[in-house]
Formats: structure tokens, C-alpha cells, sequence
């Protein structure tokens, strides 16, 4: 596992969309949407979204970055309706 990333963002501007980031309050990684002033849209690939003040938020780890592929991967296959596993 990596080293948790200890650095927070700045200022917003250092914020784009598609970019992993870990919410520091929630405790999950999630993806950029939008950057709308001091607030920041994320979502993640279950469907749910929510806004955010830029500073709650820090870059996610690489292992948090395949947290959050792996959490859209069983979700996409729990939609299809496979069995994980077997």
C-alpha cells in the first residue's frame, strides 16, 4: 500500500475535472465533476454526487485510485446482474 498523500490543494484552480481526489470527511476517493468557485462537484461510479469546499479534499493515493476503479467495476457487474466470483 502507499503512503497516504499529506498534502491538501491550495487554492481550487489547482483542480480540474476527471481527477481522483479523496474527500477527507466522507473518507472516499471520488472523481472531479466541476469546480464552481470554492466548491468542488465529485462523483462516484455508484451514481452518487455531492459538493464539496475544495479544502476538505486532498490527491488520492494510487492504491485509493484502485479503490475506486474496483468499486465501479462490481458495481457495473451487480447492475448486469452477474455473480462476483465462481
Amino acid at each position: 500500500m502507499t503512503a497516504p498523500v499529506s498534502g491538501m490543494f491550495a487554492s481550487p484552480q489547482e483542480l480540474s475535472g476527471g481527477m481522483v481526489v479523496f474527500d477527507r470527511v466522507y473518507q472516499m476517493p471520488a472523481v472531479v465533476r466541476l469546480v464552481d468557485g470554492l466548491y468542488v462537484e465529485l462523483s462516484r461510479p455508484t451514481g452518487m454526487e455531492w459538493r464539496v469546499a475544495f479544502y476538505r479534499l486532498r490527491p488520492a493515493t494510487e492504491w485509493e485510485h484502485r479503490q475506486l476503479v474496483a468499486v465501479g467495476r462490481l458495481h457495473r457487474q451487480r447492475q448486469r446482474g452477474l455473480a462476483i466470483g465462481d
